[in-house]
């Protein structure tokens, strides 16, 4: 889509909207440094939406431009398009893409925002980001700055139960690359230097800042992404309750404490740390992955996406999804198959645990088509799905360059 001219109207009502949020968090922007004028790229780390009312008031007064998901402009089209949010695919090599990026930068001059981790962070620490980016930041050649956002995570983590939590928010923005600077360096440096920045760790901000969060529930959803029991080995049989993370299993019971430490309660504790406990699941699953033995299989409720003004229809019939090491992700339907993601189409994938309160999914995205596979009997196998689809695509990578 070729961006359309931002409104006055649309865009002082977000920024005020934005301002007041900031206002009532109390949300404050450091600025290190000298900012660049326009045109720029804003990079900035993402886990909550409230990273969007940050990368606002870090462009204010000046208008500015956003990629955006692009199942974000479902029932709010016009606004979307009419506020400068361009629509992009998530985890899809779209070349396409770079198009209205380059409207904006060249042609209008203004600021494009970017999130390159393109979904919230699971843990509060950084996520893999595209690869490519150096490239159009060489190609676009003009500056980079970068808003790393503290404390978003903290507030509304994507696994809870979305009860936004009082903690202080904090933003700084600084210049990575100056336009001068640019021409110096090759795409792979630009890359190193962007991939330098996102180094965020929530957890430590949490705790360098004596930050208590004594929300009574403020442990439940933690199964969905702790979801292996460190003690018995078992998987899929968390469950949580109040502060508590318990195994259904052998009956290991952990806290998660005002701090944001977890305690075992009846056992030795193997994991002080969200963190540490979430990688630890996904060393195991690369094990999986390169021993052979990952393999996934559901029967899933699907919906197409037929355009950012329609939004999503559901398919009629049974679909089975099936994800390997050999083939990728494959859903099958009535008249064959429906959608294949190869395994080296993309390094991510974008899971939801409850999009718009219809259940947990998995985002299949092409250039073209857009559909989101609902698992009907395995939902909590979501975070193991993400982390193999990463694995399968690191193991086919180095054979290749094998």
């Amino acid at each position: 889509m070729k961006p359309k001219r931002i409104l006055f109207l649309f865009s002082f009502i977000i920024r005020t909207v934005a301002y007041f949020a900031r206002k009532k968090e109390g949300a404050t922007i450091k600025k290190i440094g000298k900012m660049p004028k326009p045109p720029y790229i804003l990079l900035s780390n993402h886990s909550s939406f409230m990273d969007i009312y940050l990368g606002l008031g870090a462009t204010s007064p000046r208008r500015s431009y956003w990629v955006c998901a692009a199942e974000e402009f479902i029932d709010k089209y016009f606004v979307c398009v009419h506020s400068g949010i361009m629509p992009k695919r998530r985890f899809v090599n779209d070349p396409a893409s770079i198009i209205p990026m380059m409207d904006v930068l060249k042609k209008k001059k203004k600021i494009l925002v970017m999130y390159p981790e393109a979904v919230y962070s699971f843990v509060g620490k950084p996520l893999r980001i595209d690869e490519g980016l150096g490239k159009l930041v060489k190609y676009m050649k003009v500056p980079v700055v970068f808003l790393n956002c503290h404390g978003s995570y903290l507030r509304q983590p994507q696994w809870s139960d979305q009860v936004v939590r009082n903690v202080p928010i904090t933003a700084e923005m600084e210049c990575l690359i100056s336009k001068s600077e640019i021409e110096g360096l090759s795409a792979e440096d630009i890359q190193k230097i962007i991939g330098n920045c996102f180094n965020f760790d929530e957890e430590e901000y949490q705790l360098q800042n004596h930050i208590k969060i004594d929300y009574p529930n403020r442990a439940e959803g933690l199964e969905r992404i702790l979801y292996q029991c460190p003690h018995c080995g078992k998987e899929f049989h968390m469950s949580s309750k109040g502060d508590t993370l318990k195994c259904d299993s052998c009956g290991v019971q952990y806290r998660l404490n005002e701090d944001g430490t977890l305690s075992c309660l009846n056992e030795e504790t193997k994991f002080t740390r969200i963190s540490k406990w979430f990688e630890w699941e996904k060393s195991n699953v690369e094990k999986e992955v390169r021993d052979g033995t990952y393999h996934f299989e559901d029967n899933v409720r699907m919906e197409k996406m037929e355009g950012v003004k329609i939004g999503f229809v559901p398919l009629e019939g049974e679909h089975h999804l099936t994800h390997d090491i050999d083939n990728g992700i494959i859903v099958k339907g009535p008249s064959g198959v429906v959608f294949h993601r190869e395994p080296l189409q993309s390094f991510g994938l974008h899971i939801d645990y409850n999009w718009k309160g219809k259940g947990g999914l998995i985002d299949l995205s092409s250039p073209d088509e857009t559909y989101f596979a609902y698992p009907l009997h395995k939902e909590k196998w979501l975070t193991k799905i993400r982390f193999a689809a990463e694995a399968i695509y690191d193991l086919k990578k180095e054979k290749i360059k094998k």
